[in-house]
C-alpha cells in the first residue's frame, strides 16, 4: 500500500487544482492520500469528489503556527471540515493573511521592487494569499530568479520585507485540531532548530504524531524521530509535501512512504476527539 499524507492544492499555495492532484497521484499509484492545505479545508471536498474512492482521500490541514523557533507547522488529520468553530478560526487566519500580504507588498515597494496587489491576487486565484504567491510575483517581475531566492533574500522571518503575522502557538494549533475531531502531527520536524525539544514540549498539549518520513528529514533525523515516537507513543506519519513541479521541482507525490499502519493509528487517535 502506498500512502502520502502531505499534499497541497491551489486552495492554498499549491500549483494544481484538487482534481488535477488526484490525476497526478493516480499516476503514482497512491492508495491513500491526505489533502493538507495551509489554513484551509477548501480543497478537500473537490479532491474527494474527483477521487470517487480511489485514492482514498483523508481530510487534513496544515496549520501555520509560530514561536521562538520560527515556523512550527502542525498537521491535522481526519478533521471535520464542517466544524463551525474550526471554520471560524480559519476565517480569522485568512483575514490576517490578507492584511499581512498587503503590508508585505507595501514593504517591497519601499525596497524599489514594486509589484501590484492585483497581480498577487491573480496568482493566488481562489487560494488564501500567502508569501509564496508574493514570491511568485517577484519572480515574474524579474526581481529574483526563483521562489526560494525571494524567501532567502526578502521574505524570510525577520527579512527586509517580512511582516509578522498573528501568532498561533503550536499548542493552540493542536487544540484547534482536536476541537475539530482530528489528530495532530508535528510537520517536517527536521526543519526546526531543536525538534526534540519541540516534540517534548508538545506532549502535554496532546501531540498525536510526528512526520518522520519527509524529504527534509535526513536519515539521522528520521532515526531520532522514530525513537521519540516510541518513547512518547506517537504515530509515525509521512508525506512528500508536494506543492507542484513549478513550486518544488523534482518532488513528486509518494517520494516518501510512511508505514501503512499509520492510517489506522491516526483514526484511533482522532476517535478520542470526536464529539
Amino acid at each position: 500500500m502506498r500512502i502520502d499524507l502531505h499534499l497541497h492544492t491551489n486552495a492554498s499555495d499549491g500549483q494544481h487544482t484538487p482534481s488535477e492532484l488526484i490525476d497526478i497521484v493516480r499516476k503514482h499509484r497512491l492508495d491513500i492520500i491526505a489533502v493538507t492545505d495551509h489554513d484551509t479545508t477548501a480543497g478537500i471536498a473537490q479532491a474527494q469528489a474527483a477521487s470517487a474512492g480511489y485514492p482514498q482521500v483523508i481530510p487534513g490541514i496544515e496549520l501555520s503556527a509560530e514561536d521562538e523557533q520560527g515556523d512550527v507547522h502542525v498537521l491535522g488529520y481526519l478533521i471535520d471540515p464542517n466544524n463551525a468553530a474550526f471554520q471560524g478560526e480559519l476565517q480569522r487566519f485568512r483575514s490576517e493573511r490578507l492584511s499581512r500580504g498587503q503590508r508585505i507588498v507595501e514593504k517591497l515597494s519601499g525596497l524599489n521592487m514594486p509589484i501590484t496587489w492585483e497581480r498577487v491576487s491573480e496568482i493566488a486565484g481562489d487560494a488564501s494569499i500567502g508569501r509564496p504567491h508574493i514570491a511568485r510575483a517577484l519572480v515574474e517581475a524579474g526581481y529574483v530568479g526563483s521562489v526560494r531566492e525571494a524567501f532567502d533574500r526578502f521574505l524570510y522571518n525577520g527579512g527586509p520585507a517580512y511582516v509578522a503575522r498573528y501568532r498561533l502557538s503550536p499548542e493552540e494549533a493542536i487544540q484547534f485540531i482536536h476541537g475539530a475531531g482530528g489528530a495532530a502531527v508535528l510537520a517536517h520536524p527536521g526543519l526546526l532548530p531543536d525538534y526534540r525539544a519541540m516534540v517534548e514540549r508538545l506532549i502535554p498539549a496532546g501531540l498525536d504524531g510526528v512526520e518522520v518520513y519527509h524529504p527534509e528529514n535526513n536519515q539521522t533525523v528520521r532515526l531520532n524521530l522514530k525513537g521519540l515516537a516510541q518513547q512518547y507513543d506517537l504515530v509515525v506519519t509521512g508525506g512528500s509535501d508536494f506543492h507542484g513541479e513549478a513550486i518544488k521541482a523534482n518532488l513528486q507525490p509518494g517520494v516518501t512512504n510512511p508505514p501503512p499502519e499509520c492510517v489506522h493509528a491516526l483514526r484511533e487517535r482522532a476517535a478520542r476527539y470526536k464529539g
